[in-house]
């Protein structure tokens, strides 16, 4: 008696390649490996670390647990609260550097690598937003391009359209890449805004560079 093979449900993996794609800031022909010629490929974007391989929900189970650490959980009962494995966190925070013991020894406590400004894609310019020291990174990558847009290169900013930057807190943020919005928003800031913004993330970064040198 020959066997049945059950039959793909090609409408179903369709829907599940969007909702992966739509989870990681992607079109579909960049999950499946066929970019177009306008868009960057998914080994380019994860090689300048700008996305990387974890799904979203998974990060944001992360994020639940190191919030729960942070308000005095200990990190087995934040993982088991968040639905996340010990090991899995411990992976993540690898490349994030948030976990640290205590000095006791006795329990975990969470560190921030750097404070930066985001400029999110509906155009709000929020300050001073704690980050880990991957998406500090991230961050510090977006606002180098975010310079050479303002002084023409009008690429520099498409890499980071399938960014999904997790402050500490486990919020969420997109960054804006439109060169137009770009610009538009710097001529609106007054000289004042415009000085202590700059002033403010050149000492972060340089503070940021100093503590990585030091790690």
């Amino acid at each position: 008696m020959a066997m049945s093979t059950k039959k793909r449900d090609y409408k179903a993996e369709y829907q599940r390649r969007r909702q992966l794609a739509q989870e990681r800031g992607l079109s579909i022909a960049q999950a499946r490996g066929h970019a177009r010629i306008s868009e960057a490929k998914v080994s380019e974007l994860k090689r300048s670390g700008v996305i990387g391989s974890t799904r979203k929900n998974t990060l944001e189970r992360f994020y639940q647990a190191i919030k729960g650490v942070s308000f005095g959980k200990s990190l087995s009962r934040a993982a088991k609260d968040a639905r996340i494995s010990v090991t899995t966190i411990k992976k993540l925070d690898s490349d994030r550097g948030i976990l640290r013991r205590s000095m006791n020894g006795n329990r975990w406590d969470t560190f921030n690598a750097a404070h930066y400004p985001i400029l999110t894609k509906d155009g709000k310019l929020l300050q001073d937003v704690p980050l880990d020291k991957k998406n500090a990174s991230i961050v510090g990558q977006y606002w180098n391009a975010a310079n050479k847009a303002r002084l023409g290169d009008a690429s520099s900013l498409d890499p980071f359209a399938h960014s999904i930057i997790f402050d500490m807190n486990g919020n969420q943020y997109r960054l804006l890449t439109s060169v137009d919005d770009l610009i538009s928003i710097f001529e609106q800031m007054s000289d004042a805004d415009l000085e202590g913004y700059e002033r403010s993330f050149a000492s972060e970064q340089r503070a940021f560079r100093v503590m990585n040198y030091g790690s």
